[in-house]
């Protein structure tokens, strides 16, 4: 990968990441998820949760030609009293497109899965929308399987 690097995110980096997020936002709800609120990630709200992602758990940007192309927020779940193990989780991630095919996710789930083994944590998962093929395969190549499913029906 030429020219391209991750670090840490800063809330110097606030308003990009959440345009990534909108541009994911916006692909998941034309072709995925129609229930999505659109613009969510540049509401309030939106900033809010950000924030917080990158205050208090692990945001990561993906950077090429000084600008931002990509990034993965990723937190530690709290361990259940019924689990056995406790999960670090790819809250979401996204790469602009004309940025894709350059090893970027790859990286960004890599340096996740090094944060995760420093934090004693074995185990990653990442939800991806049921009908995203080019996702969950791109998921599949980076060592994620199928592990729940969820099912919904309209009343």
């Amino acid at each position: 990968m030429k020219n391209i690097f991750i670090r840490k995110a800063s809330l110097d980096d606030l308003i990009a990441i959440q345009k990534l997020n909108n541009s994911l936002f916006n692909l998941e709800k034309e072709n995925y998820d129609s229930t999505l609120v659109k613009n969510w990630p540049l509401s309030e709200e939106g900033k809010e949760y950000f924030s917080d992602l990158i205050k208090n758990h692990y945001v990561i940007v993906a950077i090429f030609d000084n600008n931002i192309v990509g990034y993965l927020a990723g937190s530690i779940e709290e361990k259940g009293s019924y689990e056995e193990i406790q999960y670090g989780e790819i809250n979401n991630m996204f790469i602009k497109e004309e940025n894709r095919g350059l090893g970027i996710g790859k990286s960004l789930i890599n340096n996740f899965k090094e944060y995760c083994k420093l934090k004693k944590i074995s185990n990653i998962k990442v939800v991806a929308s049921y009908k995203n093929k080019k996702a969950i395969e791109f998921y599949h190549k980076n060592g994620f399987e199928e592990f729940d499913i969820t099912l919904t029906t309209k009343i």
